[in-house]
């Protein structure tokens, strides 16, 4: 849908109006940097653009601006932040907005302006008549956090634009170390092109060496030293990660979502589901079921749905005040510990 919307863009095929939601908003900003260049043509911006943010600023206004014709140029474009009177979002605003305006604009806008309408939040609201109008009236585009395939082709066109070629393990290595976080991405691809030079390659040992590690990253190696038996080397990273005062409840959320997913990696491999086909009906990126499949087979399911519950439990007792945040978390590795050992032999 994105890759569609950017082609669109780029031939010239321009809607009068557009409504962009979602939780990306880096794929927001790359569509309205798309826009810009076309509707501007490298023209002044200071003429022909207006940016207004709907936090301070009711929509009535935006849609004057609409109106208004070019000035020393052939189009304008109009953009509208902050949207959020059209989402499902709880939000106190500090200006009163009359959607009517829009609505009425949107009947017959402008053919010299080019407006947008920025929503960063997960959901339209539908209820609202001024969304179920929008709907039908304007090219409405969902700008979801990427996965899977979709991430992987984003970050190898990420990297074609600065004329560097990657390995796949490569991008797999970059995507399960900075996520799918897209700004993280777009910056840590052209910090490694620029490592790389034109027409150079990026390798595994290039992202290791030059992208810092996450909280996520340290996490799964936390879990992996347990699968592998190497508590004390577990107990180090944990040590490390509490130093760097890294927040034991978020330590605690990223290995709870591991294990969910170690254990959701096994419940499906057992049915005869391959890691493609199990990164797709999870939702995420081939390379972290592998990595998941593989940690899952020093426990069997049964203990993993007991560890998972253990961890579960023990998040609650934290934030009920029932027990010390850091005494927890080492409790939680003990009792990792020794159901790994009575697992030995018994992992599929």
């Amino acid at each position: 849908m994105i890759k569609a919307l950017l082609r669109e863009i780029a031939q010239g095929t321009l809607a009068p109006v557009y409504l962009l939601y979602g939780q990306e908003t880096f794929l927001m900003e790359e569509i309205c940097d798309a826009l810009r260049e076309q509707v501007l043509d490298g023209g002044d911006p200071s003429f022909n653009e207006v940016v207004v943010d709907l936090d301070e600023v009711p929509v009535q206004q935006l849609v004057q601006e609409a109106e208004s014709t070019p000035f020393f140029g052939e189009r304008r474009i109009v953009i509208g932040r902050n949207a959020r009177f059209l989402s499902t979002a709880k939000v106190r605003q500090k200006v009163e907005h009359r959607p009517e305006a829009l609505l009425q604009y949107v009947k017959e806008p402008l053919p010299t302006t080019v407006l947008v309408l920025l929503v960063p939040e997960e959901k339209l609201d539908t209820r609202k008549k001024a969304v179920k109008t929008l709907q039908k009236s304007v090219r409405m585009v969902r700008c979801d956090p990427l996965e899977g395939k979709e991430l992987e082709s984003w970050v190898l066109d990420r990297f074609r634009r600065h004329g560097v070629k990657p390995h796949p393990e490569a991008v797999h290595r970059l995507i399960q170390l900075a996520g799918n976080d897209l700004r993280r991405l777009h910056h840590e691809c052209a910090k490694l092109a620029t490592y790389a030079g034109a027409g150079g390659g990026v390798s595994t040992g290039d992202v290791e060496r030059m992208v810092p590690r996450t909280l996520e990253e340290d996490v799964f190696k936390l879990v992996d030293r347990v699968a592998g038996r190497k508590l004390e080397e577990a107990f180090a990273i944990l040590y490390d990660l509490l130093n760097q005062r890294e927040e034991p409840i978020r330590i605690l959320a990223l290995m709870i979502r591991q294990f969910r997913i170690m254990l959701q990696v096994k419940v499906l491999a057992a049915q005869g589901k391959s890691e493609r086909e199990i990164a797709s009906l999870l939702g995420l990126h081939p390379y972290p079921v592998k990595l998941a499949r593989r940690q899952g087979k020093g426990f069997s399911e049964e203990q993993l749905r007991r560890l998972l519950l253990a961890a579960i439990e023990t998040d609650q007792a934290i934030k009920s005040g029932k027990i010390d945040k850091t005494l927890a978390l080492e409790r939680f590795l003990f009792l990792l510990g020794s159901d790994k050992k009575e697992a030995v032999g018994k992992g599929s």
